[in-house]
């Protein structure tokens, strides 16, 4: 049955807190972004539950609702809903006075790229398209490079890598709150030809001058790092001027002043600087490739499948490591073939899903999911619909695409256009100075096919409708009844195994601390509910003072106090978390009153939370209890206010 997009939009709509929370409307391939003004009135867990809707992230004041290949139709239906149509870019001014340190942490810096690329990258999928014509004319029908056909093709797939930095420009201006006109004009000014002309001159010393300051000579074309810093000091410096010109000459005097001014800091500062990065991390890369080859790749999808799922879109701010790539060496062999390990992996699996799972439901979202993947390039319905609900199939999809990365690296498959990671731009791998190449990466897509097929086909999950989740392997299921919404007091919720094995005795893990309980499903960090790290719970605290879960020794205790093991004196592994804002914390937030080694008894005060502290900052406070072990079990569920595991 079709979506009722209205319909749909409106439940939106009221669980964000209505049209007076809503600031922005924006989206990408998969996702609805809606800028917000507070996060207190968002109801995650009944976004979620909305018919269509495949996942939820909220990210600083923005609300991302993963919808996958429907997102077009939503956008529309809700930008006519919340009064928002057109508004495909508005952003609201506080978002961006908190982006004017992004260079003190690494994650803002990656999320503020990531954003800046994210309106690029149908130009990008366009120039892999226009190349993909090339190569079926040159192989069925003898297109020479002579000819006019080819020359104008190529020139407009060309355009979107030459011209990259006019549209980086006015993405940044966006994101910077500055004028796009004016911001493009300066990346064509660097574009100009006479100054790519001056630049191909030369000089002995690989410098000339402006107003008396040296000027290194240097090209533009492909480039993003040094306009993205640019258009961030223009941000500022427009800013200022409209301070201190006066209205009367404003409309004149501060257009000519700004990019007089930015014409100065680009080719003396700012473009340098951008240089130095961009040489830095091409003569990084060049080390790998001439060291350990088959090393880069496994290494940015390991990152990318463990601390990389805490950062939805950072793979969007690696995408200038592929034009970089493309337009100096004509091939990308890193970022196109990561992105080839983190969807094609997800579109078999979730094919081989689709023809194991028995239940109706979950085979019509595989089908999509797996269409979705492996024939348009998306593969958000898969991790969300599928991975994140069934942590054995993330498992599954983690090795396979590092299987995949390992023999890509090992063999040098090269990605000769970008958009090169699905099925429908498999001729994207053709060269015809490098034949070899297309048939090294069907090598690599039979042997995803064969290695996810085993790893579906031969382990154990199935779809649960009610829990939303799976009941993998290990039968890891925390549900939660509604009858089940009552404050928890310290140790009024247990976890016991109801037989024995092993070293494992019956054994109960307590609350850490009085609140309300949190069912795994519904923890809003998706390492936890997706039970990757390990079946767990959690608790909204209602007190500062946390107690240990079971009687053990300290094993360890983290630098930032927010990460506390115990191995308790039953073989039971038990990690207590204290917030799930860790990265925000500072010194004083946890006062630990333990140390490694120490014995500890259950319900001895080991810790406490100085919520108030962390109230003020707006982070969130939510302690989680992990059985690290929990493999030792066949199953752990929820019912009756205990957390019971059977071995």
């Amino acid at each position: 049955m079709a979506l009722d997009y209205i319909k749909m939009s409106n439940e939106i709509l009221q669980y964000i807190g209505g049209k007076d929370n809503l600031t922005s409307v924006n989206h990408c391939a998969t996702r609805l972004r809606l800028g917000i003004k507070s996060t207190e009135n968002v109801d995650k867990k009944k976004l979620t539950q909305i018919e269509g809707v495949l996942g939820v992230e909220i990210i600083s004041n923005q609300v991302q609702v993963i919808v996958g290949q429907i997102i077009e139709d939503l956008y529309n239906a809700f930008g006519e809903v919340a009064g928002f149509s057109g508004a495909r870019n508005v952003e609201n001014k506080p978002s961006v006075k908190k982006r004017k340190n992004i260079g003190t942490l690494f994650v803002e810096f990656l999320e503020l790229v990531a954003k800046i690329m994210a309106p690029v990258i149908p130009a990008l999928i366009c120039a892999g398209f226009f190349s993909l014509i090339i190569i079926v004319a040159q192989m069925f029908f003898h297109l020479k490079s002579t000819d006019s056909t080819y020359i104008i093709l190529n020139s407009l797939g060309q355009t979107a890598l030459y011209f990259l930095p006019v549209m980086v420009a006015y993405s940044s201006a966006k994101q910077f709150d500055t004028d796009p006109i004016l911001s493009i004009m300066l990346a064509c000014f660097l574009l100009y030809p006479d100054w790519s002309n001056l630049v191909a001159k030369g000089s002995a010393t690989g410098f000339t001058s402006y107003f008396g300051l040296p000027v290194h000579l240097q090209t533009y074309n492909g480039q993003v790092v040094q306009i993205i810093l640019s258009i961030w000091i223009m941000s500022l410096l427009d800013r200022w001027l409209k301070k201190i010109i006066p209205n009367s000459i404003r409309y004149f005097l501060k257009p000519v002043s700004l990019l007089l001014l930015m014409s100065i800091i680009t080719l003396t500062l700012t473009g340098p600087l951008g240089g130095l990065f961009t040489n830095g991390i091409s003569s990084f890369i060049a080390f790998l490739r001439k060291t350990v080859p088959w090393l880069t790749v496994p290494a940015i999808y390991t990152f990318a499948m463990t601390v990389g799922v805490f950062m939805p879109g950072f793979h969007l701010a690696l995408i200038p490591i592929a034009t970089q790539n493309l337009s100096t060496l004509g091939y990308d062999d890193i970022i196109n073939i990561w992105f080839m390990a983190g969807t094609l992996v997800p579109g078999f699996v979730a094919l081989w899903v689709a023809l194991k799972s028995k239940n109706i439901k979950g085979r019509n979202i595989s089908w999509t999911a797996a269409i979705s993947a492996l024939f348009g390039g998306v593969s958000e319905p898969t991790v969300y619909g599928i991975l994140y609900k069934m942590p054995v199939l993330y498992a599954v999809d983690f090795i396979t695409g590092l299987i995949l990365s390992i023999y890509n690296g090992i063999v040098g498959t090269k990605a000769y256009a970008y958009g090169a990671y699905y099925l429908t731009n498999l001729l994207l791998f053709y060269n015809a100075k490098d034949p070899n190449n297309l048939i090294k990466a069907i090598g690599g897509i039979i042997l995803v096919a064969i290695v996810s097929f085993i790893g579906v086909w031969f382990t154990k999950w199935s779809w649960n409708d009610d829990a939303n989740v799976d009941q993998m392997s290990l039968k890891s299921i925390f549900g939660r009844k509604k009858s089940d919404d009552s404050n928890m007091s310290n140790g009024s919720h247990k976890l016991k195994e109801t037989k024995q094995l092993s070293n494992l005795k019956n054994d109960i893990v307590s609350a850490p601390v009085v609140g309300k309980i949190i069912s795994q499903s519904e923890i809003s960090d998706h390492a936890f509910s997706s039970g990757s790290l390990g079946s767990c719970f959690g608790v909204s605290p209602e007190s500062d003072d946390i107690y240990s879960p079971i009687d053990g020794e300290v094993n360890s205790i983290a630098p930032t106090k927010h990460a506390i093991t115990i191995k308790g004196d039953h073989g039971d592994e038990v990690m207590l978390h204290l917030t799930l804002d860790s990265m925000k914390l500072q010194p004083n937030d946890i006062s630990v009153l333990i140390k490694p080694g120490d014995q500890i008894a259950q319900g001895q005060k080991i810790a406490v939370l100085h919520r108030e502290q962390l109230k003020k900052r707006k982070l969130d406070d939510t302690v989680i209890v992990v059985l690290l072990n929990s493999n030792k079990y066949k199953n752990v569920k929820f019912e009756k206010n205990k957390l019971i595991a059977e071995i």
